[in-house]
């Protein structure tokens, strides 16, 4: 429940910027924005190694505070020594290279970097509620200073580079200082060669798992720009935002099933009840798809401005990527249970190698439509192959509840592009709310009544 508030509080303000933002920038501007801030997220998992996983993993497990200390010292030590080798790189780069905007994006990865570690150790060592509270006061933040920063100044999308600087290191400062709890875990006498080799151990196969994830869901961007320019590249990226709405519930689940399942990985019903879990989850997804692509389309006209409406029928293939992502992202858990994350690695690197080519084929073909559908195809390999990749160590049964939801997802694909009327829409809307209201009152009936 406390991830869920902090999830869908923080996200609940970043979507609602997006109809602010459409009125404000350009498809242009948007397109631009859009790949920088996808190259930032990539530059910060190669920055903090993807740390933040290991991070939170090592320390849940150990209540030691020796322990703990030697990972978090340990951590800020590696992350050190990789900043200043950056900042070195940083210094002479723009030597050789022209880059818009240069010295904001070099300050959004540092301060991405620090905040995601800082945010992991945050959600191991202390509280749900204060990693929670920390969301939600990092968007309360970003979305003060990028309106006050866009309204006022007028400074265009510099405004969202500095609006989320600017949150995130206050928003750490605001949790850390009035206890100052995680600083007293930093010191250099437990800067030990045992734990770094730990931490690394776990983090460098999660290292690559980011890469390759980076490559399937972002490889078809940078080919859509220079194919068919920002502009076409803006108003995919808006309606990819749009469905941030799949990523908090599969982002929220994530964090709360990666508790529970190290917790009951080792228990003799394990299989029986991760594929239960499993089965739940999928309607819920796929309800949550219906509704929200058809709710776009409903309030299109009033949510965003008109020059981004060309994208909006983009979203039901786009939502169906999202939601096999989910799944995969479900099955990836088993191997962190295991500490052998390892075996990530063959999944990913192979759905890594096949979305590029995957992706200029069809964008050269179709468009951005052939994006859309490259995007979805590799997170559906991706959930396939580790479907059967888990059935040696831990087998999911897909029952009734995933069949339905294939079955729902066909249907309603055909009603979404077999035709375009608004009683249509506005009706499939309302069937699948009610559907969706219910069926998270139903999961949740043991909750409510306490």
């Amino acid at each position: 429940m406390l991830y869920g508030i902090g999830n869908v509080g923080s996200r609940l303000l970043a979507f609602l910027l997006i109809p602010f933002l459409t009125f404000f920038l350009e498809r242009e501007e948007i397109g631009y924005y859009d790949l920088t801030f996808t190259l930032i997220l990539f530059l910060t998992s190669l920055t903090t190694l993807q740390m933040r996983e290991s991070t939170f993993r090592l320390l849940i497990d150990n209540k030691d505070a020796t322990y703990r200390k030697n990972i978090i010292s340990c951590t800020f030590f590696i992350e050190s020594c990789i900043f200043s080798v950056l900042l070195l790189i940083a210094l002479f780069f723009p030597l050789f290279v022209h880059i818009r905007h240069y010295v904001l994006i070099i300050i959004s990865i540092y301060t991405y970097s620090i905040y995601e570690l800082y945010s992991q150790a945050v959600r191991a060592l202390y509280s749900t509620g204060k990693y929670a509270l920390m969301g939600i006061i990092t968007s309360i933040l970003t979305a003060l200073f990028t309106f006050s920063i866009l309204l006022i100044f007028k400074t265009g999308i510099e405004g969202l580079f500095i609006g989320n600087i600017l949150s995130r290191i206050l928003s750490v400062c605001i949790i850390e200082i009035p206890r100052r709890e995680f600083i007293r875990n930093l010191s250099v006498r437990h800067i030990k060669k045992e734990s770094i080799k730990e931490i690394l151990h776990y983090s460098i196969p999660m290292l690559i798992t980011a890469i390759a994830i980076g490559v399937i869901s972002s490889c078809g961007k940078f080919i859509v720009e220079h194919l068919y320019g920002l502009e076409e590249n803006g108003s995919l990226a808006i309606v990819e935002k749009f469905m941030t709405i799949i990523s908090v519930l599969g982002l929220t689940f994530y964090q709360a099933w990666q508790e529970t399942a190290v917790k009951n990985f080792r228990e003799s019903e394990s299989s029986k009840f991760f594929s239960y879990v499993f089965n739940k989850y999928s309607l819920l997804l796929t309800l949550l798809v219906i509704c929200v692509s058809f709710g776009l389309r409903s309030f299109a006209p009033v949510l965003i401005d008109k020059k981004f409406h060309q994208g909006v029928d983009l979203i039901y293939i786009f939502g169906i990527g999202g939601m096999f992502h989910c799944f995969a992202m479900f099955l990836e858990i088993t191997f962190q249970c295991t500490k052998q994350t390892s075996k990530i690695l063959y999944s990913i690197l192979s759905c890594a190698i096949i979305t590029p080519i995957i992706s200029v084929f069809l964008i050269q073909k179709y468009g951005v439509m052939g994006n859309v559908v490259a995007f979805s195809f590799s997170f559906l390999y991706l959930f396939v192959f580790r479907y059967f990749q888990t059935k040696k160590s831990l087998p999911i049964k897909l029952g009734k509840d995933f069949c339905f939801s294939m079955l729902l997802l066909v249907m309603n694909g055909f009603l979404f592009y077999g035709f375009h009327n608004s009683l249509i829409d506005y009706f499939v809307l309302f069937i699948s709310s009610i559907s969706l209201l219910l069926y998270f009152l139903y999961m949740n009936k043991r909750f409510i009544k306490k």
